[in-house]
């Protein structure tokens, strides 16, 4: 419990990158906005990058990507499949800066965080 009310427990399972041949910045956008809501209000928060979603990880580490100033305070909640950064290429640009796990056959483990009480919210 927090200020009277019980924390909530959210992972997003972010998916897809791109649409339209280009990356799908209002998906991004909405999963940043209500995570950082949820963390400023003291719940636990994930982002999960799994897939193509792993190239979310890489942008999202750039200063000068458009959410710069909605990432930064959830880098910490960021979660990268080992795996799927490894098959997009962009391993060596996460691992040292981003929580990146395996615990799946190389990828990340649903039933690790759902055994944790959070919830799965995909995008």
């Amino acid at each position: 419990k927090i200020r009277g009310r019980y924390i909530m427990k959210n992972a997003f399972l972010v998916f897809s990158y791109m649409h339209n041949d280009k990356p799908n910045m209002p998906v991004m956008l909405h999963v940043l906005l209500f995570a950082k809501e949820m963390k400023e209000k003291g719940d636990d928060v994930k982002i999960i990058f799994e897939g193509e979603g792993v190239n979310w990880a890489k942008d999202l580490l750039n200063e000068e990507h458009p959410f710069s100033n909605h990432a930064k305070p959830l880098m910490d909640n960021f979660v990268v499949c080992e795996a799927c950064a490894s098959m997009f290429g962009i391993l060596d640009d996460v691992k040292d800066k981003l929580n990146v796990e395996n615990d799946l056959f190389g990828h990340v483990s649903l039933k690790k965080y759902l055994d944790e009480g959070f919830d799965v919210i995909k995008f």
